[in-house]
């Protein structure tokens, strides 16, 4: 008997599972209360795969309610917390498409967007009598770190979805929400840069790629969630001229992509690192077009970002957070392309690391303690621009804002068999 037909003479079983479906920055997803779901996360699988439509690696997710993109099959699973300073704990699951795998390695900053309207709209948080904005508190699980959103209201005090703020990715306009990443380094590593280096070079080998070896620069750095930024120069000439989705490019990012994860202490070795393609993410980055370029304390870089095996269409929002970091840091691939970018010296094509720039006025003023001024960071993407505001103090990234909207599309329960 073939496996479909054993499948076709077995009775399933239809299960309903209370949900929310919303649009949350520029991602969509399931919404659900920790309560509905099984007590283990070891046994969530089945009901987000089911729920999704990954169930027998359906690329399509024609069966279910995802929409076979990294973007749209996506999970946020809310609870009550009992952190100290947290109204609310976010979980986030990403569910592949065309795999029968999860993955809660990491978190998603434009899924996270949704969580506090989410919190507010099902009772778990209760805006003060007469208020016009109210500010969630949330603890990310994966990641453990805090997040602060401000929510506007209405004046019966619900939360208010309609507005004029507009975001890269989304069409139509919202209400804005300001997502504030509080003390986003080593989300993951327990440090910003992880090999203790802001730019080193990674050696990508035939093994990998069928071609010749080559090496590119990268910054390694956790903050919000882990990134391998890629100083796009240094791609070779193929990588930068082929359509970036092509098998061959694809297989190129993921190559660079496994080899940050061994070196970021994020995996023992190369084949571990295949089977968790969420963390660390991975980014090409380049000089801003000539109208994006830094002027005063506005920074510009260009990106193209890669989620489970193919590009984004815009940017993670984690990824805006921790490009922006890398870009207000001297020495890093990103805040070298935020100046324009410069040829890699042939001295450096074997130096595994490279000296930091000294650090300027502003930055010895945060080392002795001060909050330096708040600096914009312009990060141009396939979607638009993504503006971000960083705040540091004592020369540590203190606090990373981003504005987003969101709005429920429906609530109900997703039906799927087990």
């Amino acid at each position: 008997m073939t496996a479909e037909s054993k499948i076709q003479t077995q009775r399933r079983v239809r299960h309903a599972l209370p949900a929310v479906m919303m649009r949350a920055g520029t991602s969509k997803g399931l919404f659900f209360h920790r309560s509905d779901l099984p007590a283990s996360e070891k046994d969530w699988a089945a009901p987000l795969l089911g729920a999704m439509g990954s169930k027998f690696n359906d690329v399509r997710q024609i069966d279910g309610v995802g929409g076979a993109s990294s973007v749209t099959s996506k999970v946020a699973v809310i609870a009550p917390s009992a952190q100290p300073g947290a109204d609310v704990d976010y979980t986030f699951v990403q569910v592949a498409v065309g795999k029968e795998t999860i993955d809660l390695s990491g978190n998603c900053g434009n899924m996270c967007s949704g969580v506090g309207p989410f919190a507010i709209q099902e009772g778990l948080v209760v805006p003060p009598p007469g208020a016009r904005t109210v500010d969630v508190r949330i603890y990310n699980t994966n990641t453990k770190r805090y997040i602060v959103e401000t929510i506007a209201l209405d004046e019966n005090g619900e939360v208010l979805e309609d507005g004029d703020h507009f975001i890269p990715g989304v069409k139509a306009p919202g209400s804005e929400i300001k997502v504030a990443f509080v003390d986003p380094a080593g989300s993951m590593t327990g440090k910003l840069f992880p090999t203790g280096r802001r730019l080193e070079q990674i050696v990508v080998d035939p093994i990998d790629v069928n071609l010749e070896p080559f090496v590119v620069d990268v910054t390694l750095i956790d903050a919000a969630n882990p990134f391998v930024f890629v100083d796009a120069q240094t791609l070779p000439m193929f990588a930068r001229q082929e359509d970036p989705d092509s098998p061959i490019c694809v297989q190129v990012a993921e190559a660079i992509r496994q080899r940050a994860a061994v070196q970021m202490g994020l995996a023992p070795d190369l084949e571990t690192a295949s089977k968790t393609r969420a963390t660390p993410k991975i980014a090409y980055v380049s000089p801003p077009e000539p109208k994006a370029a830094g002027k005063g304390d506005v920074t510009g870089v260009k990106v193209l970002a890669y989620s489970m095996g193919k590009t984004h269409p815009t940017l993670p929002l984690t990824g805006g957070v921790c490009l922006a970091s890398a870009t207000v840091l001297e020495g890093t691939v990103a805040h070298r392309a935020s100046l324009g970018g410069k040829p890699v010296p042939e001295s450096f094509i074997n130096t595994p690391e490279r000296t930091p720039s000294p650090p300027s006025e502003k930055q010895v003023s945060a080392a002795s303690g001060d909050v330096s001024p708040e600096q914009t960071v312009h990060i141009t993407h396939g979607g638009g621009t993504m503006e971000v505001k960083v705040q540091m103090a004592g020369g540590e990234i203190k606090q990373c804002s981003i504005s987003r909207t969101a709005r429920t599309l429906f609530k109900g329960s997703v039906m799927y068999y087990n």
